[in-house]
């Protein structure tokens, strides 16, 4: 097998975590370049690729041609339980989900994921997969689109960006990423305060158009059911918004009973069905970070099916 073009994030604590081995079947659901794919591989495991991006499909095509333990299907992790049956898997004995944008989008820039370089506004993972980026802002009016920048970019001045939006909307539509670059700098100024209020505002554009938390939320759910007993889940975030959905399902999983305090006796019936395997999260090593610094903010957390 051919080595990957980049550096998959917590490469090593993901294989020890999801006790990669032969005969057992890992789910794979952001192959991406298929960085952590090879490694499971390289253990002798089974591996099923998932990815929305077609420039990904063509990485897992191939790869699923040189290697006959690994399969590839476009289709998103939200749909665990179409992904096994397309396989013809009862169950998986590991899955894991490495969110956010992958090195694959990030490094194309006419896919419109960066504001470094004027392109398209799409920042669709999947570009036949509904709405663009510049569908959205052309539909959302001043409130909703606040509400969008403070939701999913935690962006302080979200009121003050969307206004100026609506603003120059109403001259010429949104369709650049160049334009909305030049946007948010007249609502927010060039000084230091530029690049990181654009990354807040293009990963807030970036969760709502591809539904990242609601995607998120649906496959956590189905995770017990779809994981065989003593099978391993491994979510690596890389915001705050990721990081405390995972962090409070797992809590809630790893839990007998879910009443509030003080509650005489359990009403809710609730039974985990996860025990932790990281009671804090795993994040990078200064090497790693020397090394790829699109890792210092990630976070590793883990599980293991009862």
């Amino acid at each position: 097998m051919n080595a990957p073009a980049h550096i998959p994030v917590l490469r090593d604590e993901s294989v020890r975590l999801l006790a990669a081995g032969p005969g057992r079947r890992i789910i794979d659901g952001t192959f991406g370049q298929g960085g952590h794919a090879r490694a499971l591989l390289a253990t002798g495991a089974e591996v099923l690729g998932l990815d929305l991006d077609p420039d990904a499909g063509l990485v897992g095509q191939a790869l699923a041609a040189d290697e006959s333990r690994f399969h590839f299907q476009h289709r998103s992790f939200r749909d665990l339980a179409g992904a096994l049956a397309a396989a013809g898997w009862e169950r998986a004995d590991g899955l894991l989900l490495d969110l956010g944008v992958s090195s694959l989008q990030i490094d194309a820039p006419a896919k419109g994921f960066t504001y470094r370089v004027d392109a398209p506004l799409d920042l669709r993972f999947d570009p036949a997969g509904g709405p663009s980026a510049a569908d959205l802002l052309a539909r959302l009016d001043e409130a909703a689109l606040a509400t969008l920048l403070w939701t999913y970019g935690e962006e302080r001045r979200s009121r003050r960006i969307a206004a100026v939006m609506i603003a120059a909307r109403r001259e010429a539509p949104l369709t650049t990423t160049g334009a909305l670059r030049e946007i948010v700098a007249s609502a927010v100024g060039r000084g230091p305060v530029l690049t990181p209020t654009l990354s807040r505002v293009f990963q807030a554009l970036r969760i709502a158009v591809n539904d990242e938390l609601g995607a998120l939320q649906d496959a956590l759910e189905q995770a017990p059911a779809r994981l065989a007993a003593g099978g391993r889940l491994v979510v690596i975030s890389y915001h705050s918004l990721e990081d405390r959905a995972v962090k409070q399902w797992l809590a809630r999983e790893s839990r007998d009973c879910l009443c509030p305090p003080r509650t005489p006796a359990c009403f809710c019936g609730h039974r985990r069905t996860l025990t932790l395997l990281t009671r804090r999260p795993e994040v990078p090593s200064a090497a790693e970070v020397g090394t790829n610094p699109r890792a210092r903010s990630a976070k590793l957390r883990a599980a293991e099916r009862l």
